[in-house]
This record gives structure tokens, C-alpha cells and sequence, in this order.
């Protein structure tokens, strides 16, 4: 049980839902959600956001895609894990991705344990 609060950003209330519950799991602190991307881009740009250890985006949202709340996250806190959700992971898109600082992707549809995997990995490599 790691001890850190994550935020978890996705249009898709049932993928949204589906990540709280397999990440209470694993952590004793707070999830924060976000359906609303113009929500969770004010949230990332707040003060708010240096209590967070890790945050999981889905890339394509209305209003405010994942690649641009990634942007807001590096000017805001620069070392905070990213993990990018995506149902097209196309070439361009990691590229684009890795260029602005994700840390790492999941592909939907995701296997519960290959998302606590990659989620475990990253709040141990950011201690």
C-alpha cells in the first residue's frame, strides 16, 4: 500500500470509475477524478497539484486533450509521473507524448494488473 495521492483524468465516467476502484487498492491516501478536462486542467495548474505523486490522463478529451494538461503538469510540477491512456496509441502520439515528459502509456481496453504494474513502477521510480 503506497502512501500518495493520484489524480485520474478520463471523459468515460465507466473507464473513470474503473480506475478509482483498482487504484484504491493500492494506495492509502486520495483519488482525486476529473470527467471534465477544463476541471483537471485548473486543477494541475493550482497550487492543489503539489500534493499530488501521480497522475493517469486519457489522451483524447473534449475541450482539453491529455497532451495538454501534460504540458500544464511539466510548468506546474515538472517531475510528476504521467501515465497516458489511450485507445490509439499511433507512433505520433508517443512521440508527441515523450517529448513533452509522459512517463509512461496504457492502452485501453487495459488489464487491471498491467495498469497497477505500470503504476507501481512509477511511484517507486519517483521516491
Amino acid at each position: 500500500m503506497y502512501d500518495c495521492n493520484i489524480v485520474v483524468i478520463d471523459d468515460d465516467k465507466v473507464t473513470l470509475e474503473l480506475l478509482q476502484i483498482v487504484l484504491e487498492d493500492i494506495t492509502s491516501s486520495e483519488i482525486i477524478s476529473f470527467s471534465d478536462s477544463i476541471q483537471a486542467l485548473a486543477f494541475v495548474q493550482s497550487e492543489k497539484i503539489q500534493s499530488i505523486s501521480l497522475v493517469i490522463c486519457d489522451w483524447l478529451m473534449p475541450d482539453v486533450g491529455g497532451l495538454e494538461i501534460l504540458a500544464a503538469l511539466r510548468e506546474s510540477k515538472p517531475n510528476c509521473p504521467f501515465l497516458m491512456i489511450t485507445a490509439n496509441a499511433t507512433k505520433q502520439l508517443v512521440m508527441d507524448s515523450m517529448r513533452l515528459g509522459a512517463s509512461d502509456f496504457i492502452v485501453k481496453p487495459f488489464h487491471t494488473n498491467n495498469l497497477l504494474t505500470k503504476v507501481e513502477k512509477l511511484i517507486r521510480d519517483a521516491d
